[in-house]
């Protein structure tokens, strides 16, 4: 069979597991055989490469240091793919598992305009509520959106499974992995996208199950130690990064960006933090899921 002149890209480290489930479902689905699949192993030690070799001769392993990251991963991928004439290039997550015809869709989208970068909308695998997508940028915050039915657009994507066509890295070139090395790579690159007259889609009928793994950090749930919340500030591998999601701010709201971070990621925070300690337990839960409510309310457009 001839495959299509995609590539799907899939950056991993250390979950074999996970990693093979994502290669049988892109094989059950069909798209294993339809379109190139390159795997970036990130310096993996638990034999995912070795599994890969074994069970899916036919994809194309990229070997990385262990200092990749996921947007060094994706770069990496990208790379390759596009030297290697990609027409369409495919991030895909290796926990985020695409349903039969997913990527067919979001291929057709991309292909009625190359100015279209396509999204999948994902869902808890256990709850079958939305998971990942898309944002929206809203005066000074920024929004999780989601849709199930036709196409919303949105002003940054989520990298769980995204279609873009190989114009946008002749346009803004790769994701940017010293600023963004784990987190905001996705959804700073496709908002630079949309500020070089891209359109960024969330495809309601195009859906993979992923599960929000995203911690959820609220002045609502100090479920951790000042020390600990402290410290995720200086872990690469944290969304609370400060290079990267003071970058974040910054990509979205420009300069003004900078200053709603100090305030409402550090002061903020810190501020309610402190407070919240004297808040009964029971009365938490309650304004925690309140504030749910009310934002799933208004992000399921």
């Amino acid at each position: 069979m001839t495959k299509e002149n995609v590539y799907i890209i899939i950056p991993v480290h250390n979950r074999k597991v996970i990693t093979l489930k994502c290669l049988a479902t892109l094989e059950d689905n069909g798209d294993l055989a339809k379109y190139y699949v390159i795997v970036v192993d990130d310096g993996s030690t638990d034999g995912t490469s070795e599994a890969i070799k074994s069970l899916y001769s036919e994809v194309i392993i990229l070997e990385g240091d262990g200092n990749l990251w996921w947007t060094g991963a994706v770069k990496k991928g990208m790379e390759y793919a596009y030297k290697n004439g990609a027409e369409y290039l495919i991030w895909l997550n290796d926990d985020c598992y695409p349903q039969k015809e997913t990527i067919p869709k979001l291929i057709k989208t991309c292909r009625t305009d190359k100015q279209i970068v396509a999204g999948a909308q994902s869902l808890d695998p256990e709850t079958f509520q939305p998971s990942y997508a898309g944002i929206i940028v809203r005066r000074n915050q920024i929004v999780q959106i989601h849709t199930l039915k036709g196409l919303l657009e949105c002003d940054g994507l989520s990298g769980n499974l995204v279609c873009l066509h190989r114009n946008l890295i002749k346009d803004i070139e790769y994701p940017n992995f010293k600023l963004f090395p784990q987190y905001y790579g996705d959804v700073t690159y496709t908002h630079q996208a949309k500020k070089n007259n891209y359109r960024l889609l969330i495809q309601g009928d195009a859906i993979a199950f992923c599960k929000n793994d995203h911690p959820n950090i609220s002045w609502l749930n100090p479920n951790k130690s000042l020390l600990s919340y402290w410290q995720d500030y200086f872990k690469i591998g944290s969304p609370q990064y400060w290079k990267a999601e003071l970058n974040y701010y910054g990509e979205m709201f420009g300069f003004r960006g900078f200053a709603l971070y100090l305030y409402q990621k550090i002061i903020r925070f810190w501020i309610f933090f402190v407070i919240i300690k004297f808040i009964p337990s029971s009365w938490r839960q309650y304004l925690k899921k309140l504030k749910h409510e009310l934002k799933h309310d208004s992000s399921c457009l």
